[in-house]
């Protein structure tokens, strides 16, 4: 699932400087003089800011009063509505966020990784949970008793945060939905004399401690069950979930102390409410009936590793039949009976490396493979073993698998075993303590032939590996463990939902054919979230519901499959690219020329310079007269060079490819340029297209000499991308307030050949943008233009689609037609956005600019 460019959200939280200054000087938790603040994380919890109107009895004797009203609802549908309802009155003002901003995904190991929570349901779905509510009630008025209705009417208030004079009857409709993200701090705190972990949520460190008690829903959920922030965020590598759980939450003190430093691998944990009101999370595993061995010297704790009894086999795996043969044949026959193989000197397999995508179910067939022998379990993760000591990863690798002799016959299951022993490329690139790791690690395979202990390695890509762990002797057997093939994912939908209520006539083919390239964990995800809509329609799981959640869902190996197997809308995704082409490509941009209102002069200039030499590319060839390469839009914010470039696009009938400075910017050195190589390759892909860069002085602004490497290198392969575009059926269009701002080489001849300026609409303009925006709405029809367009002068495009939907919520509220009145109130409340453009006098004093229509 890819990020969104930008987000919103309802405040802005205290830098991570104030935030640990505060927390030191404060008690949070329990824990008493030890407690220690472990790790920082930025949660973003996702809301729906649902706008609606009702009408109440007051003042009977004059009518009915019609109120307007806000509400939250939780955007992961986990029944948090209570506990989101109450940010709704103290939002400061909403903020606008680029994501590009938070380290989402990959995280400071100091501050631990920013989480952003995807919404799990369609703004339809919010639209229609207050109206499905108050339709309920309605029923429960109709057949229940008085005392019965007063309970569910208390309770739907309580619920969703609605005014105590709300009342159903006077329910007239949701008029608005938006999507917004409430920002909070999450901190962990250890202490050496507890086993567990303490979560703490706030949103500002400074205040009472009766302030801070009321964001403790939010450590309660998370903590409740870890894996949630995982399930809910946006991952850059599923494969990766389970150990971003351990780090984020369930990680030990890496101080060295033998409680804190040696846990660091646990299960599921328990969560309890502590006096504070702080859960707490429980990190040790206890031992089944004492069956876990806890070798003597070893300060690992085995009981937070093994797993004597596994409870799964081959038959929860669904599909995959050539893998689970081949693991027979290799390793479950030869462990069942190992005097007949070894008869035919053939001995017991002692190393297999899982590879393929992430996602597809490498753990979960290492422990099937455990149940189907009856082997004990142990499982491990880079997080396990490695560590900033020297000498320690050693000595936990030795650790490690003295555990394993010690409670064999067991399979140990190495997860990410390329983050353990990568390949080295030469010792060079290794420093003492990972070239003791890995040197361990060797001697431990080798040691193991016979043991009971059967290693299962798993990586992405096996040339990941170094090739001493790879070579014969340590791992015999590499099997690939692909994506799952129409067969598997029926076997995995049947699966997950195996024990939950579903539909007579449920018909899984659709869904099947519609998960073409996905990971079996996205089909878990499919199956969990089509029983939450399910459950929120109180019906049984049916194939809209299962549908729904396909389409609402991205794969997460697009990079791993055929392009063309995962193309969502007929976009098509490239090989080895990271940016996700699915958030960047239009196909259709849905307006031409019809529908940009006014601007005659600059779409007869755009016809000559650009949709006539692409029409008609031969004759202009013939005179020697090239296509057009770049297009340089500039002009105040609002004016509508964004709405211009789709409108191109739809006029060619082009694909519309659109990036930000966000999409391509990053404080990783290199990234930016390789950002803007991958926008390139998307374009490509999805050519002919015209591909639009918004705020282009954002990326590649003009250099005086004042950028960094990372940026000559970002602005370096934008011309080198831009020399070669046209002839790929590429045109690039950029905007920009002040051509000036741009890097000067961007803008000489051959990179934008063509600068057209996009100023504020004059009056015709206005009318036809007004027109545009109220084609689809009813209209009377005596409007007095000339008393609308006078006070509009100096307006952005922008500006009168609010008008517009200003009006258009006045006629909603009358119950009528929009008229003259509703148009002209409209405009007295709003004014003109370029008015407050801090740079209007700079724009106005430039050579050649249009006149804004503001006065001095």
């Amino acid at each position: 699932m890819s990020l969104p460019p930008y987000i919103y959200a309802d405040r802005r939280v205290p830098s991570e400087e104030t935030v640990r200054e505060t927390l030191d000087q404060r008690t949070m938790t329990a824990f008493g003089d030890t407690e220690r603040l472990e790790r920082l994380h930025r949660v973003f919890y996702p809301v729906f800011k649902v706008d609606y109107e009702y009408e109440t009895g007051e003042g009977k004797l004059f009518g009915t009063t019609t109120k307007s009203e806000t509400a939250f609802l939780d955007g992961l549908w986990a029944d948090n509505d209570r506990a989101v309802s109450q940010y709704v009155d103290d939002t400061d003002a909403v903020v606008r966020r680029a994501t590009s901003d938070y380290d989402f995904g990959r995280g400071d190991p100091a501050l631990g990784r920013s989480v952003l929570m995807q919404f799990q349901v369609t703004d339809d779905d919010a639209r229609s949970l207050l109206p499905q509510r108050v339709a309920e009630y309605r029923e429960q008025q109709q057949t229940a008793a008085a005392g019965t209705a007063n309970v569910f009417l208390r309770k739907l208030r309580e619920s969703y945060g609605l005014p105590g004079d709300f009342d159903p009857d006077g329910f007239d409709g949701v008029t608005g939905v938006e999507r917004l993200y409430l920002p909070f701090w999450l901190a962990e705190y250890h202490s050496p004399d507890s086993s567990d972990v303490k979560l703490v949520t706030f949103r500002d460190p400074d205040a009472p401690t009766e302030d801070l008690q009321r964001h403790g829903w939010l450590a309660e959920f998370l903590s409740a069950e870890p894996r949630r922030l995982a399930e809910y965020g946006y991952e850059v590598n599923p494969d990766r979930l389970e150990r971003n759980i351990r780090e984020r939450i369930e990680q030990s003190d890496e101080s060295g102390s033998a409680d804190a430093g040696r846990n660091s691998h646990s299960g599921r944990g328990s969560s309890a409410d502590d006096d504070d009101g702080a859960p707490s999370i429980n990190r040790e595993r206890p031992s089944d009936d004492g069956t876990v061995v806890q070798p003597d010297g070893v300060d690992m704790q085995a009981d937070g590793l093994v797993d004597p009894n596994p409870s799964r086999s081959f038959a929860d795996v669904g599909g995959m039949s050539e893998l689970l043969e081949t693991l027979n044949h290799k390793v479950v026959r030869p462990l069942q009976d190992p005097s007949a193989f070894e008869e035919y000197g053939i001995g017991v397999v002692n190393g297999v490396l899982l590879h393929g995508p992430p996602g597809c179910g490498k753990t979960h067939v290492a422990g099937a493979l455990a149940g189907e022998v009856d082997h004990t379990f142990i499982e491990v993760t880079p997080a396990d073993v490695t560590s900033k000591y020297m000498g320690e990863p050693a000595q936990k690798v030795e650790e490690l698998f003295q555990i394993a002799r010690a409670n064999a016959p067991c399979i140990l299951f190495i997860d990410e075993i390329d983050g353990i022993a990568g390949a080295r490329d030469g010792d060079s690139n290794m420093n003492s303590s990972e070239q003791q790791l890995v040197n361990q690690l060797l001697t431990e395979l080798e040691g193991i032939a016979d043991e009971d202990v059967v290693v299962l390695g798993a990586t992405n890509l096996v040339e990941d590996v170094d090739d001493a762990i790879r070579r014969s002797g340590r791992f015999d057997e590499r099997v690939e463990v692909p994506p799952p093939d129409p067969e598997a994912r029926k076997q995995i939908l049947d699966i997950h939902l195996a024990g939950r209520p579903t539909a007579a006539d449920i018909d899984l083919d659709p869904v099947v054919e519609e998960t073409a390239g996905f990971a079996a964990s996205d089909i878990e995800l499919i199956a969990e979230d089509a029983a939450r809509k399910a459950l929120r329609a109180d019906a049984p799981i049916g194939t809209d519901h299962l549908m729904q959640a396909a389409t609402e869902t991205d794969t997460s190996i697009a990079d791993w499959v055929d392009p063309e197997m995962v193309a969502e809308n007929g976009v098509v995704q490239p090989d080895g690219v990271d940016l996700q082409a699915s958030s960047l490509v239009e196909t259709d941009a849905g307006r031409d020329f019809a529908d940009v209102g006014g601007m005659g002069e600059l779409k007869d200039r755009l016809e000559e310079t650009v949709l006539d030499p692409l029409a008609n590319a031969d004759a202009y060839a013939e005179y020697g007269i090239d296509v057009l390469s770049g297009l340089l839009l500039y002009g105040p914010p609002g004016c509508g060079k964004t709405h211009l470039a789709g409108a191109l696009a739809g006029e060619l009938g082009h694909s519309f490819v659109e990036i930000s400075p966000a999409d391509v910017t990053s404080k990783w050195m290199g990234e930016p340029a390789r950002n803007v190589a991958e926008v390139f390759e998307v374009a490509r892909a999805n050519a002919p297209c015209v591909l639009f860069i918004d705020e282009i002085d954002g990326i590649a602004g003009s250099r005086r000499g004042s950028m960094n490497t990372s940026e000559q290198q970002l602005v370096n392969q934008l011309l080198t991308e831009l020399e070669g575009a046209a002839a790929e059926d590429i045109v690039v269009v950029a905007a920009t307030n002040f051509v000036e701002d741009i890097d000067a080489a961007l803008r000489r001849s051959g990179r934008f050949d063509e600068r057209v300026e996009v100023p504020p609409p004059d009056a015709e303009a206005r009318r036809q943008i007004l027109e545009i925006h109220l084609r689809d709405r009813p209209v009377a029809g005596d409007i007095n233009w000339d008393a609308i367009l006078e006070p509009t002068a100096g307006y952005a495009a922008s500006d009168l689609e609010l008008v517009a939907e200003d009006a258009a919520r006045h006629a909603l509220r009358a119950g009528s037609d929009i008229t003259q009145d509703h148009l002209e109130t409209a405009v007295r409340e709003t004014h003109s956005s370029i008015a407050d453009w801090d740079d209007r006098d700079r724009y106005q004093g430039d050579e050649g600019t249009a006149d804004l229509g503001l006065g001095s």
